[in-house]
């Protein structure tokens, strides 16, 4: 071990004030022994270099990545085969071009520059918040060692994957096509903030009953955006309804429904780069191949959170936008969008 690696995990050792979250994780139990901790859950251990360095970046990023598809904070042999020894995050021997520093410092390619999302990673640092600096992070991968002959695999209890609520489907949908909810609701009369809202007809409107007319009268004229959020599997205090967290056939026809109208809605709005940022409807696939291959790649990053690979990006092109191209470019591009917001990288957290 060098000299400079094991001062980066003496210093992280040394001034790392954990929560109780990132040193037990959850239901309190110390890691590695499916028992209570006996120093009252004030200290955890480090069990090698890299996971101290786990734990010391646990407090800015567990919150995201300690459940869902990329769990890689749950556990070390999470972190190391996800995230330290997978070459798209970390390089070893060089910092610079380790995407996992480039997202610290808010300069990544891509649609995510910036991780955590919201505030600067010095900032954290600055508050107290993770007491492991940029700098620190830097030389624990420009030392990091080979890793063992065979990296420890993840328990599958570590993938808590799960669907997405009614309420993350309306909310995240409508931010990643670009769509408001004046996009939704009249707006053709000069006093309409001050009336209540009238939604347009044919939209596929949905909201939560909680919120709709029986409570505030604000939206009126289709109360079919209730039953449509209901489809989803949203909860309604008013009729004593629970949530479903079942992704059952009512929630994927009321899905296929709305991916395919909220799409559209997306494609007409003017001067709305969410999902067409590299093409317009002029270009096509014998005109202008590379751009349109270019939105689909970035369609897919911004919608799924992860690049295509070129197999996926192939098949997106030849067996999704190709043939509906024929018809139009507009309906090419709404099948694109609607076929990603369908994905089960989408429908799951």
């Amino acid at each position: 071990m060098s000299s400079s690696r094991s001062f980066v995990a003496a210093a992280v050792l040394l001034s790392l004030p954990l929560t109780l979250a990132s040193c037990f994780g959850e239901g309190s139990i110390k890691q590695g022994t499916g028992s209570p901790p006996d120093d009252g859950g004030t200290t955890c251990a480090a069990k090698n270099d890299n996971d101290a360095v786990r734990l010391a970046l646990a407090p800015a990023c567990e919150g995201c990545h300690v459940n869902g598809n990329k769990p890689i904070f749950a556990s070390l042999a999470a972190f190391e085969s996800g995230l330290v020894y997978n070459e798209k995050y970390v390089k070893r021997g060089d910092p610079a071009n380790s995407l996992l520093v480039q997202m610290l410092k808010g300069n990544a390619p891509g649609s995510y520059p910036q991780m955590p999302p919201g505030q600067p990673y010095d900032d954290l640092v600055a508050s107290g918040r993770v007491t492991m600096t940029i700098a620190q992070v830097e030389d624990w991968i420009r030392d990091l060692p080979e890793p063992t002959e065979q990296l420890d695999v993840p328990s599958p209890a570590e993938f808590r994957v799960r669907r997405l609520s009614a309420e993350e489907m309306v909310v995240s949908l409508m931010d990643q096509l670009g769509l408001t909810l004046e996009d939704f609701v009249s707006t053709s009369t000069p006093d309409w903030r001050d009336r209540a809202y009238v939604v347009n007809w044919n939209k596929f409107f949905v909201w939560p009953g909680d919120w709709a007319p029986g409570i505030s009268g604000e939206y009126v004229s289709d109360l079919r955006a209730i039953e449509r959020y209901e489809g989803l599997g949203g909860g309604n205090s008013l009729t004593y309804r629970k949530k479903d967290a079942v992704f059952g056939p009512s929630a994927g026809q009321t899905l296929v429904q709305m991916s395919q109208a909220w799409c559209g809605r997306a494609v007409d709005k003017t001067n709305n780069a969410a999902v067409l940022r590299y093409v317009t409807l002029a270009d096509n696939s014998t005109k202008s191949p590379d751009l349109v291959k270019k939105n689909l790649r970035n369609l897919y990053l911004r919608m799924l959170g992860q690049s295509p690979s070129d197999a996926e990006l192939t098949a997106l092109f030849e067996q999704v936008y190709l043939p509906l191209e024929k018809q139009s470019t507009r309906l090419a591009w709404v099948g694109v969008c609607a076929a990603l917001v369908r994905h089960p990288l989408w429908i799951t957290y």
